[in-house]
């Protein structure tokens, strides 16, 4: 049996015996691979010092139930793959990135990286209507406009706006906007009371107060959205190639960063449409469209919560090239990415890592997982294939 595949066979007997418990023939398996070397009991004994219903208590916050499962269904079928028929649960497959970690760190050749890589922070820019820049990370700056009829507080976390009941339609023309940079996240309150969760590397332009007709915002990046209901007045979120996604009182996911090609919202509740020019495709929850210039609007049903974990402070990949995960992790660890040959971009790999931990952990298990190298040289990473 190959060695990385035994490895993870057995990592995944322990997580099992150590939540809901072994059948004779596992248990026997397990017994027998201690027996025959003194470093398999050390490794055992290393194993058993985690906590692991704490750590498949957190897993299931987030329900991966049925993208991992689909992710299991495919690499069996294509059998370029055989671990995951090992995988006694959805919540294992994800687990065993974090046991595999430790399991893997015996070898003897595996190369941890000289550096660690610092995640991201809340930080941004808010750009007022007359020009003005404010740092938002500077806390000093709790309350940047109080009048008669409009309040703006920042919390170091957040930006919230509130109008008054003396309110008039004079702020609807003054825009301003969020600016969050790579190694950055904040949330926003519009005045509406809509909230808005952006993402490193992103913008928002949005007016202070909404006129009688419409609420529009303009978002370059990636957000997630909580739109206060009023059918009166539709919220539109406008991003690049003229797409715009109309909503009257939901919860959706919308990614639109320059660097990539495809434009693409996700549904949690409620209904949205995307447009682009005449063609127009409305969403029920479960699903997501992707606006691409040579496609046009194309909808799948997909898990919701792969998509927007990382709200909640995580992020997960399931079937994710490595090229696509660093792309995004690289924005919230303000890393620059360099690969030293294209066959490590297209490796496929599966695993979450925490916003707020050390990237070092899920580079090891990445390593292991997809036969490729990572070297930390700075805010660079490095990235090479192993034959």
């Amino acid at each position: 049996m190959d060695p990385i595949i035994s490895k993870q066979r057995i990592a995944a007997l322990i997580l099992k015996e150590n939540t809901v418990g072994l059948n004779k023939t596992e248990q026997e398996e397990l017994n027998l691979w201690r027996q025959t070397d003194p470093r398999h009991e050390r490794t055992y004994t290393r194993l058993h010092e985690k906590d692991y219903k704490k750590d498949l208590s957190r897993y299931r916050q987030i329900d991966v139930q049925h993208g991992l499962e689909r992710y299991r269904e495919r690499y069996i079928q294509k059998k370029t793959r055989h671990l995951a028929k090992w995988y006694w649960s959805a919540a294992a497959v994800v687990f065993m990135m974090g046991i595999g970690s430790i399991f893997f760190l015996q070898r003897t050749d595996h190369i941890t990286p000289q550096e660690s890589i610092i995640p991201g922070g809340s930080k941004a820019m808010l750009v007022l209507n007359n020009g003005n820049i404010i740092d938002l990370s500077d806390k000093t700056h709790d309350e940047i406009v109080t009048t008669e009829e409009l309040i703006i507080r920042n919390n170091g976390t957040g930006l919230q706006y509130a109008t008054t009941e003396n309110a008039t339609n004079k702020h609807a023309n003054n825009y301003n906007e969020l600016i969050v940079p790579k190694g950055g996240e904040y949330t926003l309150t519009l005045s509406d009371g809509t909230k808005v969760w952006l993402n490193s590397q992103s913008k928002l332009k949005y007016p202070v107060a909404f006129n009688d007709t419409n609420r529009e915002v303009y978002l370059e990046g990636e957000a997630y959205f909580e739109v206060t209901k009023d059918p009166h007045h539709p919220f539109h979120v406008n991003t690049k190639d003229r797409v715009t996604i109309e909503v009257l009182g939901t919860s959706f996911n919308v990614r639109s960063y320059p660097d990539e090609t495809k434009i693409e919202t996700v549904l949690e509740e409620g209904s949205v449409r995307m447009s682009k020019g005449k063609e127009k495709v409305t969403l029920s929850p479960g699903y997501k469209a992707v606006y691409q210039p040579e496609k046009g609007i194309e909808t799948t049903s997909v898990n919701t919560e792969l998509y927007t974990a990382w709200r909640h402070g995580q992020y997960i990949f399931v079937d994710e090239s490595v090229e696509n995960i660093l792309k995004q992790l690289s924005r919230w660890y303000n890393i620059e990415v360099f690969y030293s040959n294209e066959k490590a971009k297209s490796v496929i790999f599966s695993g979450d890592v925490r916003k707020y931990n050390d990237i070092t952990t899920l580079l090891e298990a990445m390593e292991i997982a997809g036969g490729i190298h990572f070297k930390i040289n700075g805010n660079t990473l490095i990235v090479s294939y192993k034959e």
